[in-house]
């Protein structure tokens, strides 16, 4: 009987030791995964900043740099107050790849100073501006001969200022004016535009 309970309390024993081994055992198998395995991926995800869609959006909202247009200066021709002789008058514009259109629209938009005058008619628009071989072919509206005072003197001063102007731009050498696509023998009846017009300075007033 004594052995018997002898026997039992060993086995009893032996079952509590080896319980509270592979509770050991399973402890330092969790230590081990824990420190191998989640560690790591924690420290990962507190080190690297989440991405919000607030912040996603306020990137999309980001204007774009705004990139400076290129400045150029010319010089561009208007009546006196007179309308007698021409006036230069010193512009600054952006660079454009048709610089002789962009000339001649400074020219239409008219005068900044309030003793010069424009020279083209209300209404004139510009149909198509092309070189070819130093002659700048300008094409302009109907306006421009329809709207136009009248009087050789004006009309004068309308089509130097506009061949005063364009040959500023190097390589051009003279003007062609077109009406509506057409050569015609004059705006107003007084000045010849058949053929290209050279740059005639005996038109154009210097400053004192």
């Amino acid at each position: 009987m004594k052995k018997n309970k002898r026997s039992r309390k060993k086995r009893n024993n032996f079952k509590s030791l080896f319980t509270i081994f592979v509770l050991i055992v399973l402890v330092v198998l969790c230590y081990i995964i824990f420190n191998k395995f989640i560690t790591p991926t924690w420290e990962k995800q507190k080190k690297e900043p989440s991405i919000s869609e607030e912040s996603i959006y306020q990137e999309e909202k980001k204007e774009p740099e705004h990139i400076a247009e290129e400045m150029i200066e010319v010089n561009l021709y208007f009546a006196d107050q007179e309308e007698m002789y021409l006036v230069t008058e010193k512009r600054k514009i952006a660079k454009s790849p048709n610089l002789a259109k962009q000339v001649v629209i400074e020219l239409i938009k008219g005068p900044t100073s309030s003793n010069l005058y424009s020279t083209i008619p209300e209404g004139t628009s510009i149909n198509e501006v092309y070189v070819v071989d130093d002659i700048v072919y300008l094409d302009l509206s109907e306006s421009i001969s329809k709207n136009h005072p009248g009087g050789s003197s004006s009309e004068l001063m309308t089509i130097y200022s506009l061949v005063n102007t364009l040959t500023e731009i190097s390589p051009i050498k003279g003007v062609q004016l077109l009406i509506d696509g057409d050569q015609k023998t004059s705006l107003a009846g007084h000045v010849d535009i058949s053929m290209p017009l050279l740059r005639d300075e005996d038109w154009i007033r210097r400053r004192p």
